[in-house]
């Protein structure tokens, strides 16, 4: 027996749509609402042609009474068809019904005692909601541009999480989506992936960015097409699979059942194992029996405590803001190594004293050992902090640390190279004393990847990488060395490239620590104009250096391998200067005299366009 339930309005449709389905079948038509005296047949099946409003009616007395339910597409019950998983065809669903003799009993999640079809909504979750459909690329980025222009008006709200009498936690978010299976929300349908369904939980999502930063990187990526790969919730988001919850915040919350908004002092959602029975094949059908009281959770990234509250009392911020909870420590560490120390002067020293004698000997090797060992990389990241957070005491400490530090070495290199009867421009020196705008890229790498390893403790092994990347001591040396040289070219041109490393670190370690939310701009932005106006002094002669090697190669790319009546030119080298200096072998058939050489530096000069200095070295190729 089937009771066909549809709303008066309804006649006509269901007359013309439903009924010819059920004509060879015993059905009776039944009018919504149901009278309370209303006691179907056994073994019947009531069909629902209904609306979303009016089936939540029909499904609590079903769930009450243990009535046997059947759903049937409506145009305006399309979330009813989905949070069942039953087909949005009227032929096909009328024909499952038919056909199917069996019942699957399904989970059916509350809201406050109301069932819920899609899903729950607290607080601002509608950038996150949106329903996608078969929207276009381009309407999707006007979507995305939309969800832009409403960040800077975002902001936290402090939410107690509890189930079962146990507090969960006590964090702030924008806004909470409660489903019991995935594909009732864009959002968890796109995180949470196919989840098992039917299992007696339900899935809680907490949105709980602490930048607009991290906003804007998840919406970005929300344009990007689905992933093949499985899923993963992006850090601010916390996780919560449970059977029941209750969300409070202290003062009356506004969220929304289903698109229906409502306010309530708390929020108690619980799903009911297996209470619908369901006369009708569903894709969220399981053969799962009872239910697995254990929660499972995923909350250990959300903010709690002192975060907590400074999120509640402001607007969401650009970029994330640490608490004093979390750099704590690293004040503590970074105060510390600012601080001048008998065994920062004692390893300063020895590092310096091993890169001396690693220059003169030309030895990479002793000269990399030398980088791990010299120290002066710690002062320099503690003044970077000093700096944005304008801390008086750690810049005071810092640079006298740094200054004495670069004395010290300075005397020690110029010291041993008093003392070392030779005077020999080594590769590794020569290669120290033209520093050019590659040095400050390396120094800009460098400074960023020493103030991340500093900030995150997991990754502080890498600060070796980071000194033999960004070289101080070796520099310095090669300036020591020029001290003792009395060469002012020798000390100028290294003493350059250790102002560069110096500035390009402070700055970018700096700007790192203000990305990571460790100080506010406005208190950050004093240091920075002075580190950038260092940088922009710094950068002229580098720029000049950059301009020459730039010359120099083009002109290297030119000669090299070109071809004067059968004479070739190979290994060429260029130095600028007036005139210009190239160094050049040349390749012939047979022995060449001044007079063909006279002739192949006229052709160069004519290539090059300006008159030259020749160094040759002849060769016979057989």
């Amino acid at each position: 027996m089937f009771y066909l339930v549809h709303h008066p309005d309804d006649f006509e449709k269901i007359t013309e749509t439903v009924i010819p389905f059920f004509e060879e079948s015993n059905f009776t038509l039944l009018t919504f609402p149901i009278s309370q005296e209303f006691e179907p047949e056994e073994e019947s099946v009531l069909v629902s042609y209904l609306s979303n409003l009016d089936f939540k009616e029909l499904l609590l007395k079903a769930a009450k009474n243990k009535w046997p339910i059947a759903i049937l597409p409506h145009p305006e019950g399309q979330k009813a068809t989905k949070c069942f998983g039953v087909s949005g065809k009227m032929e096909e669903a009328a024909k499952e019904i038919l056909a199917l003799n069996e019942v699957n009993e399904l989970d059916l999640l509350y809201c406050n005692e109301v069932p819920v079809l899609q899903s729950v909504n607290v607080g601002d979750v509608l950038i996150f909601s949106e329903q996608k459909g078969a929207r276009g690329f381009f309407a999707e980025v006007f979507q995305f541009l939309k969800n832009i222009r409403r960040l800077p008006g975002l902001s936290h709200k402090a939410f107690l999480f509890s189930a079962d009498e146990e507090e969960i936690i006590h964090t702030s978010a924008l806004g909470i989506i409660a489903v019991e299976h995935p594909s009732a929300s864009v959002i968890s349908k796109r995180l949470l992936g196919n989840l098992v369904m039917n299992d007696g939980k339900f899935q809680v999502l907490i949105l709980s960015p602490q930048s607009m930063f991290q906003l804007l990187a998840f919406l970005f990526k929300s344009l990007l097409p689905n992933p093949t790969t499985k899923p993963e919730l992006p850090s601010f988001i916390g996780h919560i699979k449970t059977t029941n919850i209750k969300i409070v915040n202290g003062v009356p919350i506004d969220f929304s059942v289903d698109g229906e908004k409502l306010t309530a002092k708390e929020i108690n959602i619980s799903v009911h194992n297996r209470e619908i029975k369901l006369h009708q094949k569903s894709e969220y059908a399981s053969k799962n029996e009872g239910v697995d009281e254990k929660k499972n959770l995923k909350i250990d990234k959300l903010p709690t405590g002192e975060k907590r509250e400074e999120l509640t009392q402001r607007k969401i911020p650009f970029l994330p803001r640490a608490t004093t909870e979390e750099f704590q420590e690293l004040f503590k560490v970074l105060k510390e190594n600012a601080k001048l120390s008998s065994s920062f002067l004692v390893m300063m020293i020895l590092a310096t004293l091993i890169a001396t004698f690693g220059l003169f000997g030309d030895s990479s090797p002793v000269i990399i050992g030398a980088m791990i060992l010299a120290p002066i990389i710690a002062p320099i990241v503690s003044f970077s902090m000093g700096m944005v957070r304008y801390d008086i005491n750690m810049l005071k400490t810092g640079i006298v640390t740094i200054l004495i530090g670069t004395i010290v070495a300075l005397i020690f290199a110029a010291g041993v190279s008093m003392l070392i009867p030779l005077k020999v421009l080594t590769s590794e020196i020569d290669a120290r004393l033209t520093p050019t705008l590659l040095d400050m890229g390396i120094a800009v790498a460098s400074g960023i990847a020493a103030a991340y390893a500093h900030a995150k403790e997991g990754i502080a092994k890498s600060l070796a990488g980071v000194a033999i990347a960004v070289a101080l001591v070796p520099p310095l040396a090669v300036a020591g060395i020029g001290i003792g040289w009395w060469d002012w070219d020798v000390f100028s041109g290294a003493f350059l490239l250790y102002l560069t490393n110096l500035a390009g670190i402070i700055m970018f370690a700096g700007i790192t620590f203000l990305l990571l939310g460790f100080a506010p701009f406005r208190r950050a932005r004093i240091g920075l104009v002075y580190t950038l106006i260092t940088i922009s002094i710094v950068m002229i002669p580098l720029s000049l250096s950059f301009n020459r090697i730039k010359q120099e190669a083009r002109i290297t790319s030119k000669l090299e391998g070109t071809n004067f009546d059968d004479i070739l030119l190979r290994n060429v080298k260029v130095r600028t200067g007036k005139p210009l200096m190239v160094s050049l072998k040349l390749v012939s058939p047979e022995a060449i005299d001044s007079k063909e050489m006279t002739k192949v530096k006229k052709q160069i000069e004519e290539k090059i366009g300006e008159p030259i200095i020749l160094e040759v070295i002849t060769a016979i190729e057989f």
